[in-house]
């Protein structure tokens, strides 16, 4: 009964972290996405001058250059990570193969010694050593 209680106190204490966590960040996005408020005189209206939407376009630019640059560099290594594990594969795979055949090889030899050994001792048992 105890772990159903502090099953749901948990669940309550997650959920409300969660959505604490997600006002908090909707909080701060909209409190960074608004532009700062200007000491001008309420009477002038704010425009847009073309230095001010070249200077977002710029931005822009340099926003998407940056990801692309990004995108690059986790591509490249994405990349360089999945040649490495395709060969620590084909190393360990390689490794397995040769320990599996030195272990045949060792088998074989010992299959061969024993049939050597039951050789003789059929040999001796046909032909009983003679002490007189």
């Amino acid at each position: 009964m105890s772990r159903l209680i502090w099953f749901f106190v948990g669940a309550g204490v997650g959920t409300w972290w969660a959505t604490h966590k997600k006002i908090h960040v909707d909080y701060q996005f909209h409190r960074i996405a608004q532009p700062p408020l200007s000491s001008a005189p309420a009477q002038q209206s704010p425009t847009i001058t073309s230095e001010a939407v070249q200077e977002m376009r710029n931005h822009q630019m340099s926003y998407n250059r940056d990801w692309e640059q990004e995108r690059d560099r986790v591509r490249q290594f994405s990349q360089t990570a999945g040649d490495t594990v395709a060969e620590l594969s084909e190393a360990t795979l390689n490794t397995i193969l040769q320990a599996t055949e030195a272990l045949k090889a060792k088998m074989a030899e010992h299959r061969a010694f024993r049939e050597e050994e039951r050789r003789i001792e059929e040999e001796r048992r046909r032909n009983p050593p003679r002490y007189v």
